[in-house]
């Protein structure tokens, strides 16, 4: 009798999951279509064809190795919504073709699951599931800017319950759990369960447009050799300046207890302060915004957990009916000292630019041209990665309503 595997078990549920959701979505639709207006059952076939020169296919200091990939990737998303229930589910593939490079050929897998339900006038409940399935030898982890060059398989669960307290009080409860496993026995596999309870209140009657937020949060990071207890106070405050621009503004502490797996066992406990600040605009012409944050980060495929603080700034604005172009730019500081949350110390600095232009020609149908730039300077070892790489890609979808 054949044995699954962790991911071939993680597979059979996410697709017995999406049909059991799909299936109840649909029996839901029909009796919300007799009682809701506006309820709707959306099947989006997809498609997008990409083609990639890349001067530095596995992200190596010397001896670089550049070649043309080319990317298909076919997906079918589902989409239920009504008045109290929404369902969105995405099953997607991605398969890669490397022309000069021998025995790099693979092929990615993405299924996402997301349930929001309004069960009483002042609860609301969410629940989300994803499995992620990568072997490109050359991608970035978003929260870091740090290079993870082995194979990965992404478990992703969470789920969070809110409260309407009054008319300008809310309460929101969550709960998820992260699983990142690696090709490479020597990158860092984690385990990540949080917690956390926010306070929101709509501040009004102090200011127009200013809501104000109270966030806890508790964390525990399992690595490879090392774990993270961390615990979260943090305050926010929002604000809608214009209709067209928005600031968000949040600050608090965090405790870290660090435990090493050494013989002996080194422990530590250290008060660091967090914090963010973006600013977001947004008009009928364009958009802008810009973000500053730090932060506690898991990195795992590198190293435990580093401190990050992150620089981002994004801009886009609509040429024509048709032609869209848009910049983006992000600049991360990770930081750890040796033994203090990992093995070993991280001094990385990581820079990433890209920039594109899109043409519209349907609903249907679009094609756009990219180009972005990565480099990493690992400070310690003295190292410096770079990365340049020119896309053109054509993206074919077609909703089906019912």
């Amino acid at each position: 009798m054949k044995r699954y595997t962790g991911a071939s078990r993680c597979l059979l549920s996410m697709f017995l999951l999406q049909g059991a959701l799909v299936t109840a979505s649909l029996f839901l639709s029909a009796a919300d279509c007799r009682t809701v207006y506006g309820s709707e059952v959306k099947l989006t076939p997809a498609c997008e064809l990409k083609e990639e020169f890349n001067d530095n296919v596995f992200l190596t200091a010397g001896n670089k190795k550049n070649d043309f990939i080319t990317t298909i990737t076919p997906g079918l998303g589902f989409l239920h919504s009504s008045e109290r229930l929404t369902i969105d589910l995405l099953a997607g593939l991605s398969w890669h073709d490397y022309a000069r490079t021998s025995g790099v050929a693979t092929t990615d897998y993405q299924y996402t699951g997301q349930l929001a339900t309004r069960i009483t006038q002042r609860d609301d409940l969410g629940l989300n599931a994803a499995y992620i399935r990568n072997t490109r030898p050359d991608t970035i982890t978003t929260s870091t800017g740090l290079p993870t060059t082995s194979g990965s398989s992404t478990y992703q669960y969470s789920g969070n319950m809110r409260r309407l307290l009054d008319e300008t009080t809310s309460a929101a409860l969550s709960y998820s759990f992260n699983k990142a496993e690696y090709d490479n026995p020597a990158s860092e596999a984690s385990r990540v369960h949080s917690a956390g309870l926010v306070f929101s209140k709509d501040l009004g009657e102090l200011m127009p447009r200013l809501k104000g937020t109270l966030n806890t949060n508790f964390s525990r990071s399992l690595y490879s050799f090392s774990h993270n207890d961390i615990y979260t106070v943090s305050v926010g405050a929002s604000r809608s300046i214009t209709e067209q621009l928005n600031l968000n503004l949040s600050a608090g502490e965090q405790l870290i207890h660090s435990a090493l797996d050494t013989v002996p066992q080194r422990r530590s406990d250290s008060w660091e302060s967090i914090g963010s600040a973006s600013l977001n605009y947004t008009a009928e012409q364009g958009f802008g915004a810009f973000s500053v944050t730090h932060n506690f980060t898991p990195a795992s495929g590198q190293v435990g957990a580093v401190l990050t603080s992150t620089f981002a700034l994004s801009l886009g604005r609509n040429l024509s009916d048709k032609t869209t172009a848009q910049c983006a730019a992000s600049y991360n500081l990770n930081r750890a000292d040796k033994g203090q949350y990992a093995s070993r110390g991280v001094d990385d600095r990581a820079l990433n630019l890209n920039a594109g232009i899109t043409y519209k020609f349907s609903n249907y149908f679009d094609i756009s041209l990219q180009y972005a730039y990565y480099t990493v300077n690992n400070v310690l070892d003295d190292q410096t990665v770079s990365q340049n790489r020119i896309m053109v890609r054509a993206v074919s979808k077609y909703p089906f309503t019912w």
